[in-house]
């Protein structure tokens, strides 16, 4: 299920222009404070709630964090 959310998503990031977000630090130090971080995965950390490696995630501006943080 997860791989069909990552291609949904690189879909998307793609045809929106491949933009990446300016904002993605700031992401990232949201991601860090909640809950579900979660840092024992490779190649990165992950959100435990949506299952999304967070270094690729936060760079999207075509992405949402799930519980409506950013």
């Amino acid at each position: 299920m997860r791989i069909f959310k990552l291609l949904k998503s690189v879909w998307c990031w793609v045809f929106g222009g491949c933009k990446l977000s300016l904002s993605a630090e700031e992401r990232m130090k949201i991601c860090k404070k909640c809950d579900w971080f979660d840092t024992a995965h490779f190649p990165g950390p992950r959100c435990s709630k949506c299952g999304c490696i967070l270094e690729f995630k936060t760079k999207m501006e075509t992405e949402k964090y799930p519980l409506g943080k950013w």
